[in-house]
């Protein structure tokens, strides 16, 4: 359960898991502090982040289709989150937008939650670097043990008096449903992604976690049957459509590798028994009796 033996994958898992925690922490110091549609939109600039970062710690390189990508699902969560400095004020759903928060506070908190954004980037890098070395299911592990310490050090430190443990007195059985539906679904959630991001370059795969904001919006169009709203739908579009067109490249291009790869298999399979030939005629050739 604790991964392979190896002092330097071990290291990268601590990582991800510290940084990850780190990052959560910093994403609701923000969202107390900020409208959440401008915390949200600070939460989504992590695929730059992870782009960058896995180009200086893996060498990756961040190809102009990632690079249209961060703009396209970067405008898409905007137009779906509705940041106020975007769309005023009066985008935000609640009326209690305004925080009371001062100035100086607010824009600690921006700073914050940019930094949590960049932990999450490091968090997805250090994904990377452990590779296939530890299975994804290792480092959901490591994340949850970390995550808990770390989170409660950060309800007393950064997040004032909210309780992260709950008010579990007053809890119904929907509560205790939702409660567990909610950890099934996290757990599920950082599987994929550890998952997802083994598999694919940091750039792509953290661009798809993007689409967390539109199966929210969907989701509650679903469940909650919020009021559908056009800026938000075309959000969705711009995002789940980049997504797919990446889909579509990544599954021509596998199918191309493949068929490189046959038409290589065949060629040397043809080289050899065209070799094989020319030595059984060689051979025959020269222990061949002329004929009287």
């Amino acid at each position: 359960p604790l991964g392979p033996n190896d002092a330097t994958v071990r290291f990268y898992l601590v990582c991800r898991a510290v940084f990850g925690a780190a990052a959560v922490c910093a994403w609701f110091f923000g969202i107390q502090l900020l409208p959440l549609p401008d915390a949200v939109t600070l939460q989504f600039t992590t695929p730059p982040f992870a782009a960058a970062f896995a180009v200086c710690m893996v060498g990756e390189r961040w190809k102009p289709l990632d690079m249209i990508g961060a703009v396209v699902c970067l405008t898409g969560v905007a137009l779906i989150a509705h940041p106020t400095w975007l769309f005023g004020s009066e985008a935000a759903d609640d009326a209690d937008a305004d925080t009371g928060a001062s100035g100086l506070l607010k824009a600690m908190a921006v700073l914050v939650t940019t930094a949590g954004a960049a932990m999450a980037g490091i968090a997805y890098v250090c994904v990377r670097k452990i590779g296939d070395r530890a299975d994804a299911v290792v480092m959901v592990l490591y994340y949850g043990t970390l995550s808990l310490p770390m989170t409660l050090l950060g309800s007393g430190l950064l997040l004032g008096d909210w309780n992260v443990m709950g008010d579990f007195e007053h809890f119904s059985i929907k509560d205790y449903f939702l409660l567990l539906l909610m950890g099934i679904a996290g757990y599920g959630g950082q599987w994929f992604t550890n998952l997802g991001l083994q598999i694919e370059t940091a750039a792509t795969a953290t661009l798809a976690t993007s689409t967390q904001i539109c199966w929210t919006f969907i989701f509650e169009l679903l469940f909650l049957h919020e009021k559908l709203n056009m800026w938000s739908l075309a959000g969705t579009a711009l995002i789940l459509g980049y997504m797919m067109i990446v889909g579509v490249i990544k599954m021509v291009e596998s199918n191309q590798m493949i068929e490189a790869r046959e038409a290589e298999e065949q060629n040397e399979e043809e080289g050899i028994l065209l070799e094989n030939a020319h030595e059984a005629n060689g051979k025959g050739g020269y222990g061949a009796l002329p004929s009287d």
